[in-house]
């Protein structure tokens, strides 16, 4: 189901902390997920998500994952049959990395009627550029984890995090993505926080960063073996003309994130609590926090509030936080601002 862009809401449910791999990159700083919510909460905060979508007269689109959220096979299921059945989900998708999945796994996602699309990840294009990242043996198994999932006839996506590691290879990763019948591409920038924060100088300067939004656009515009996705702020740089091209950010405007313990997040990157949604409910959290207000008004960002892409773009506020310490700072890697330097 395509949900027309007024309509839709976004929530990033993260399941639990918990996770069987370590990739360098990532943005969790611990796994011990202390204080996972049980299956009985979990569907108490999916009764106030589908109590506020029917309040905003919107359409929920989600993204179901973790940590690994396989290993809480049986809550995701359940979740699963939940967001199935209601008649304000659009649509959901389940991130992981493959190495959990059964054949009786697939087989459910396949008969799952709003699961959307399954996205893993790879860093490379090769065993060495992916496992490098993602830890010995990752490369094959998500490799097996597609071929899986596709045989069974679900559609599945690849996401990568950019870094100064992985940006040259794209060309032959969407290669090799295409002949394993990959149906969408989509990138995200490396943001130095977590466990990420220890290799910081992974992280792209600016005019690699340029460099790589004029790269996969010019792929994506030529690519006819998946589609690549373009909905991340800065690509509206590339091609403002284009309206499938580019996407403002999200934080304060149609989105938020919910932790394993019910903590809400306005996006993952960016960990600044707002409440708890089952102690505050989604009505306070929305309505009530001086910081999603600050964020919303454009003038309040800086470089960002005077452009004349603010409606499709505006940065993002993750990255202006995590290289600043201020969300409403300028995004490093935007290259009309006037803070960027090569």
């Amino acid at each position: 189901m395509e949900i027309p862009a007024g309509d839709e809401f976004y929530f990033q449910w993260h399941l639990t902390e918990r996770c069987n791999q370590r990739c360098a990159h990532c943005y969790h700083e611990s796994y011990a997920s202390s204080g996972e919510l049980t299956l009985a909460d979990l569907k108490a905060v999916f009764f106030e998500m589908e109590r506020a979508l029917h309040a905003w007269n919107r359409i929920g689109s989600f993204s179901l994952t973790g940590g690994e959220p396989f290993m809480r096979r049986e809550e995701l299921f359940a979740l699963m049959e939940r967001l199935d059945s209601s008649d304000v989900v659009g649509y959901y998708d389940i991130l992981t990395n493959g190495s959990l999945l059964s054949a009786e796994d697939v087989r459910s996602m396949s008969r799952a009627p709003k699961l959307r699309r399954v996205q893993l990840s790879l860093e490379g294009p090769s065993a060495a550029s992916n496992d490098a990242i993602r830890g010995a043996g990752a490369f094959n198994r998500t490799l097996a984890a597609i071929d899986q999932l596709k045989d069974e006839g679900v559609e599945v996506a690849v996401m990568t995090t950019i870094t100064k590691r992985n940006k040259d290879s794209l060309p032959e990763l969407l290669d090799l993505l295409a002949s394993h019948r990959v149906d969408t591409f989509a990138m995200e920038r490396f943001i130095p926080e977590g466990s990420g924060a220890e290799i910081h100088d992974s992280m792209l300067t600016p005019r690699e960063a340029r460099e790589t939004f004029e790269l996969v656009h010019a792929l994506g515009v030529a690519e006819r073996r998946l589609r690549v996705l373009m909905y991340r702020p800065l690509f509206a740089l590339v091609d403002s003309e284009d309206p499938t091209v580019g996407a403002m950010c999200s934080v304060g405007t149609n989105a938020l994130t919910v932790m394993h313990d019910g903590t809400v997040y306005p996006c993952r990157r960016l960990p600044i609590p707002l409440g708890h949604v089952l102690r505050d409910g989604l009505f306070k959290i929305w309505y009530d926090s001086d910081f999603l207000w600050r964020v919303r008004e454009p003038a309040n960002l800086e470089d960002c509030g005077s452009c004349d892409l603010a409606a499709v773009c505006r940065g993002c506020r993750a990255m202006a936080y995590s290289t600043s310490g201020d969300c409403c700072g300028p995004d490093p890697h935007c290259w009309r601002s006037q803070k960027c330097t090569a």
